[in-house]
């Protein structure tokens, strides 16, 4: 099933890097292209027929609400998301119909809820079934190795390792490999995990300290000899999520 196509808009550098770092590894959704105003969000959603639009609303030549009005008048069916440092345009955005609305800073899980949402809606218009959105069990991680598929149970695993083309899942007894992309992985695990890292997925239960090692943190765990990376990025986050 092809991915859904997203066009990210926004004067802010910083924030165009994190929406871009949250979003690319999320296998539903492939990033086409970015933009810093309102004419070139108007430019690339005729050139490049995004199915959704993030988009900040106060950028130069052309604030974002005006932009996506004209978007729609040729693109009707496009999904957009505002994101933005004010929110004195909520009503005017939803009067657009706008998936969502958020207000700066950009948090991770507040960004994926909205995205859910946009993807159900566009598949919903695409005649895709919610079959396209399984039930998902929580207390085994299913893993295809080779021509098997393995159910890992969620409570043994310590982290998830993205290492080349290639994914590491560490447990109290065994090291799997897998071909799956960490962020697919990551879809399937429960609350207890947190994105620490673009190459680290880890389990909040099973940590027991937290060590900074020049510009990155490091993650140690009960009774296990191995540890996971922690980006800066992500620090404040998974300190908010375990209260420290």
């Amino acid at each position: 099933m092809n991915p859904i196509k997203v066009l990210l808009a926004d004067d802010n550098q910083e924030s165009l890097e994190m929406m871009k770092y949250f979003i690319s590894d999320l296998p539903d959704f492939q990033i086409v292209g970015q933009c810093e105003n309102g004419d070139e969000l108007v430019e690339n959603v005729m050139v490049m027929k995004p199915d959704l639009v993030l988009t900040d609303i106060k950028m130069p030549k052309k604030n974002g609400v005006k932009a996506i009005r004209e978007c729609l008048s040729f693109r009707p069916k496009v999904k957009v998301i505002f994101i933005t440092g004010f929110d004195e345009f909520a009503v005017e955005a939803f009067d657009i119909a706008a998936v969502d609305y958020m207000v700066k800073p950009i948090e991770r899980i507040r960004l994926l809820q909205s995205l859910d949402k946009a993807k159900k809606l566009i598949y919903l218009e695409q005649g895709k079934t919610e079959s396209r959105f399984p039930e998902v069990n929580r207390d085994v991680l299913p893993l295809r190795e080779g021509k098997c598929t393995l159910f890992i149970p969620i409570c043994d695993i310590y982290f998830i390792e993205k290492t080349g083309k290639r994914c590491l899942i560490y447990t109290n007894t065994d090291v799997y490999e897998t071909n799956e992309m960490i962020g697919r992985i990551g879809t399937r695990l429960n609350g207890d995990f947190f994105r620490a890292h673009r190459s680290y997925i880890i389990n909040l239960q099973k940590i027991t300290q937290i060590k900074q090692q020049n510009e990155t943190f490091i993650a140690y765990f009960k009774d296990f000899d191995k540890h996971a990376g922690i980006s800066k990025l992500k620090i404040n986050e998974l300190r908010e999520r375990i209260s420290i």
